[in-house]
């Protein structure tokens, strides 16, 4: 008796770990990665370039080591797939914004009818290091393509993929990445970061890369979108169809005729470095609609204003009004964005960035 049940216990037992030998995995930079400006960085998920390190303010290089913004593109047959990270920091969480958006990970599918992205699951961190996840991604029909989000408030030192040894992982192919447009490229404050996402995929940035399936490179920089002289350097050495500013949030007093200069430099530095790329400055938003336009609004309204009149051509203003919605619902703090409040941020900006595009 004790044999007859021991038996089917054990097999049991050996198949689950057979199970787990036939996972192969895969370091995740080999794939596709999306959202990164420059090839030479420290590490394959940072956001600035080594040269940076020596030019920028610390803050603003310490924030760069956070991925946010960065994907991974692959395409599977697998029906399950196996994820482990390790994080930069211990810190996983912010006292208004949860874990999961801050060191989190985020997998969406490609819709093979319609083209759209879709939701998968996300992956929850328990700690900064072995970090573990199994995506469940359903029918193993056809090879799809999926798109992976990392954390938005953390940096990542090893990520991996892994499927069962009998499916392919694979980076997009080659002619898909040659037929790929051009890149947005998005430079701000901690709402552009993606504070306070629950998820990174529902950060406004990835929102609207989803919506016009385009890439998109993050460039916020919680509490340090200032527009200093050598980040606008920085900014300056990419070639993107199209720059997004949205920085008032950090740029002092909404009086201060610093935001006018700094506009002014910003807008000047670009358009040397790129004559004909779209520059796309984004208001302040605030919850109460009474207080539209607001002083910062108003400042970066007028320093627009006077390049044009002095000939500046492809210079762009979106108003803060448009972004938040007028139910006072759509922040976690009266700033920071919730999901609410970013899914109404790239829903506002999607048809305005759509239309400046190149065709």
């Amino acid at each position: 008796m004790f044999v007859r049940i021991a038996c089917p216990v054990l097999i049991l037992l050996l198949g689950a770990v057979s199970a787990l030998a036939e996972v192969v995995w895969r370091d995740a930079a080999t794939l596709t990665v999306e959202g990164r400006g420059w090839e030479v960085t420290d590490a394959p998920f940072q956001r600035l370039p080594n040269a940076a390190k020596a030019t920028v303010p610390g803050h603003v290089w310490d924030l760069g080591r956070s991925s946010a913004g960065i994907s991974i593109r692959f395409r599977t047959q697998a029906d399950r797939i196996d994820t482990r990270w390790d994080l930069t920091s211990a810190s996983l969480a912010m006292p208004h914004m949860p874990a999961t958006g801050v060191s989190g990970l985020d997998l969406y599918v490609r819709d093979g009818s319609s083209r759209t992205w879709q939701f998968v699951q996300n992956g929850r961190p328990t700690g900064q290091l072995t970090n573990t996840v199994q995506f469940r991604v359903g029918s193993n029909a056809v090879v799809r393509e999926f798109l992976l989000y990392l954390p938005l408030y953390n940096g990542v030192t090893r990520l991996d993929l892994g499927v069962d040894s009998s499916f392919a992982l694979e980076p997009i192919p080659a002619e898909a990445l040659a037929a790929q447009r051009r890149p947005i490229a998005l430079y701000g404050t901690s709402i552009v970061q993606g504070g306070c996402a629950s998820r990174p995929g529902l950060a406004w940035p990835a929102i609207l890369g989803r919506h016009l399936d385009r890439p998109v490179i993050n460039l916020g920089f919680s509490g340090a979108g200032r527009m200093e002289p050598a980040v606008v350097d920085v900014l300056a050495e990419l070639d993107p169809a199209l720059f997004i500013i949205d920085c008032l949030w950090n740029i002092g007093d909404q009086r201060s005729p610093e935001i006018e200069a700094r506009v002014t430099h910003l807008a000047t530095s670009l358009r040397q470095r790129r004559p004909s790329t779209p520059l796309l400055f984004v208001g302040q938003s605030d919850i109460r609609n009474e207080r539209h336009p607001t002083g910062a609004t108003k400042a970066q309204e007028r320093a627009i204003l006077a390049l044009q009149s002095a000939g500046m051509k492809g210079l762009h203003l979106v108003p803060g009004n448009l972004l938040l919605g007028f139910d006072r619902e759509g922040t976690v703090d009266g700033v920071h964005p919730n999901d609410l409040g970013m899914m109404r941020h790239a829903d506002a900006l999607t048809p305005i960035v759509q239309a400046l595009l190149p065709r």
